[in-house]
């Protein structure tokens, strides 16, 4: 490495996970009052633009594994947002569904977002956005073909 000193504080990996973290913490943080998380969120988001989704591809959308999904759902499920439904196909799929109720959070819980995201984005211009999207969905293909 010679004389160039590894910081690790300012490092691709420390500011990707740094930034994701807070950014969930404060969405959480602001979905609160409607007793939602970030995680919930995503679940939620996925199902209002293709409702009746399977758990395997919501767990894929979501990052997260079986275990994790399942309690994800399990605790949406007690709130009524969302139900289960087996494929008749295939009993080892589940369906996952918005319940009224869940649908009728889009609006609002869409509006939190949107200005956690606003504020999270502040004195970043369009093309510096735009690049920095770019820059990480090519990280993350890169991720996954590996």
């Amino acid at each position: 490495m010679g004389n160039k000193k590894l910081k690790v504080d300012n490092s691709l990996s420390v500011l990707l996970a740094k930034a994701s973290r807070l950014l969930s913490n404060r969405l959480s943080k602001n979905l609160a009052d409607h007793h939602v998380t970030s995680e919930q969120w995503t679940i939620l988001a996925s199902l209002w633009k293709k409702n009746g989704q399977t758990q395997q591809n919501l767990a894929n959308i979501a990052s997260k594994n079986k275990a994790s999904i399942t309690h994800l759902i399990d605790n949406l499920v007690k709130r009524n947002l969302v139900f289960r439904q087996s494929d008749e196909k295939d009993r080892r799929n589940n369906f996952i569904y918005l319940t009224d109720e869940g649908k009728e959070l889009k609006t609002s819980l869409s509006k939190i977002v949107k200005k956690t995201i606003k504020e999270s984005t502040n004195g970043i211009d369009k093309k510096e956005l735009k690049a920095s999207k770019k820059v990480l969905k090519k990280i993350i293909g890169n991720i996954l073909t590996d």
